[in-house]
């Protein structure tokens, strides 16, 4: 009797503890309801009487301006060495006599009727290295940029196809290099999307044939006029 006594009442703990289990559990959760509800229901009340902590956003929104502008305006920098902006013809062509074949001089006429002597073009990293041999020559200088547009689905393409040709022209120019064949860019320059609208796409039509007119093979004593081919075409899309 005693080992049934025994056990029964162990039974009996063990439901008692069980009921203040389920109890302790009901309680807790009923809080945690009351709770949610406050925060659900009570909180937006308190916010709305301008109790609502203070957040800044301003930082936020300029840096979402900053990116979407750098989305909408990715650019890609071309410079000219301009070495003297003349009214007669003569004395541009003195100062190109004075550069000499260590660049790629030439001369543009403007609509203003006057000539302007352009060194070549040179990339921004070699930029201080070109105007300070220009100098030591004894001839003043000044970079003139045309700032071209990634994101333009037209500038984006004349863009490529300048820093393509500019690596051709550069490595054509080369002392120890004989000639440069055109064949692999001529297929990249066709292969490129047609563009069939947007401003400038005649001046993107207009580079893309001239690419395909182009020799299969360039030397040096190409590089100068396809250099002053390159920079009506970029002088155009910056009209």
């Amino acid at each position: 009797m005693k080992y049934t006594k025994y056990h029964y009442k162990k039974k009996n703990d063990g439901a008692k503890f069980i009921t203040s289990l389920v109890m302790t559990t009901l309680a807790a959760i009923a809080i945690g309801l009351i709770g949610a509800w406050v925060v659900l229901k009570v909180m937006p009340i308190i916010n709305s009487n301008g109790l609502q902590p203070v957040i800044n956003t301003n930082n936020n929104t300029q840096n979402n301006n900053t990116q979407n502008n750098e989305q909408q305006f990715k650019e890609q920098k071309f410079s000219f060495i301009q070495c003297g902006y003349f009214s007669k013809e003569d004395n541009a062509k003195q100062v190109v006599a004075k550069i000499g074949n260590d660049f790629n001089p030439f001369i543009a006429k403007d609509e203003t009727g006057k000539f302007r002597v352009l060194a070549g073009v040179t990339s921004e990293d070699k930029l201080a290295e070109v105007t300070e041999k220009l100098k030591s020559k004894g001839v003043e200088n000044a970079k003139i940029s045309m700032v071209l547009n990634q994101n333009d689905e037209v500038q984006g393409q004349i863009a490529a196809i300048t820093e393509g040709y500019l690596q051709i022209i550069n490595t054509a120019n080369d002392e120890e290099v004989k000639e440069i064949n055109t064949k692999d860019f001529k297929v990249w320059t066709k292969e490129l999307k047609e563009v069939s609208d947007g401003k400038g796409v005649d001046i993107l039509k207009e580079y893309k044939a001239h690419i395909e007119a182009l020799p299969e093979l360039i030397t040096r004593e190409n590089t100068v006029s396809e250099v002053e081919y390159i920079y009506s075409i970029l002088s155009k899309v910056q009209e």
